[in-house]
C-alpha cells in the first residue's frame, strides 16, 4: 500500500504560508494548487484515482501542532475528493514527545516501523519537524526496505521556502536519490573504497 509519512509543523497556523510549490526535477510533484503542506503535492503526484492510501503524520502534543493537524486534515479531504483517492483512516497521528532526547527519537522510529509491512510503497515529506526528525523518518523507511519484502522507497521530498521575497517563493525538491546514495555510501565504506566520489560520479553519470 502507498503510505505517505510527514510531520505536523510546530509553527503557529497563521505562520504557515499557503503557496504553490514549484516542482524541481520531478514533474509528478507539479501540484496546480496552493498548500501549506508539501506532502499534499507528493500525494497529488503519486496517488492514483480509485486508489486507497494511508497518510501517517508525526505530531507532538502541542497547541500549534493540533491546529495544523486540523488544517492538514481539511486539505487532505479536499485533495482526496478532487483526485478520487480513498483514505479511510484520514490522517493517522503518531504521537511524539515534545523533546529531543535519544530515547524519544528511538521511540518514534519504532512507532514508524510498526506502521510498515510487506509490499509497502513508501513516500515521505522531510520538510517539517526538528532537525533530527527527518533522520528518524529516513531510518524507518530504510529499515522497512531492508526487513520487509517488496518494499519500495519511491519518493522523498523537501519543501524550501524563500521568505526574502513577497510572496514567499516555494520550491519542492525530490531528494530520494540522497537516500539511495546513503545506502551506496554505506556499502562503499564496508568495502573500504578509497575514492567513493569517483564511484558515485560513475553511478550518476557525472
Amino acid at each position: 500500500m502507498k503510505k505517505f509519512i510527514c510531520v505536523i509543523p510546530r509553527q503557529k497556523a497563521g505562520d504557515l504560508s499557503n503557496v504553490r510549490y514549484q516542482a524541481q526535477g520531478n514533474r509528478a510533484l507539479d501540484y496546480p494548487g496552493a498548500t501549506r503542506f508539501p506532502v499534499i503535492p507528493l500525494i497529488w503526484g503519486y496517488g492514483q484515482e480509485g486508489e486507497e492510501i494511508r497518510v501517517i503524520a508525526l505530531s507532538a502534543d502541542y497547541d500549534n501542532c493540533r491546529c495544523n493537524l486540523e488544517l492538514l486534515k481539511e486539505e487532505l479531504e479536499a485533495l482526496c475528493k478532487d483526485r478520487g483517492l480513498s483514505c479511510p483512516k484520514g490522517v493517522e497521528v503518531v504521537e511524539v514527545p515534545f523533546d529531543e532526547s535519544l530515547d524519544s527519537h528511538i521511540a518514534t522510529f519504532q512507532k514508524l516501523i510498526d506502521r510498515t509491512e510487506d509490499g509497502d510503497d513508501l513516500y515521505a515529506c522531510l520538510t517539517f519537524g526538528s532537525k533530527p526528525t527527518p533522520l528518524v523518518e529516513v531510518m524507518a523507511m530504510q529499515y522497512a526496505y531492508r526487513v520487509h519484502r517488496d518494499v519500495t522507497i519511491t519518493c522523498a521530498v523537501y519543501g524550501q521556502m524563500d521568505h526574502s521575497v513577497q510572496p514567499p517563493a516555494a520550491k519542492l525538491y525530490d531528494i530520494t536519490a540522497l537516500i539511495t546514495l546513503d545506502d551506496i555510501v554505506r556499502r562503499l565504506a564496508e568495502q573500504r573504497v578509497s575514492d567513493p566520489k569517483a564511484v558515485l560520479d560513475r553511478i550518476l553519470n557525472l
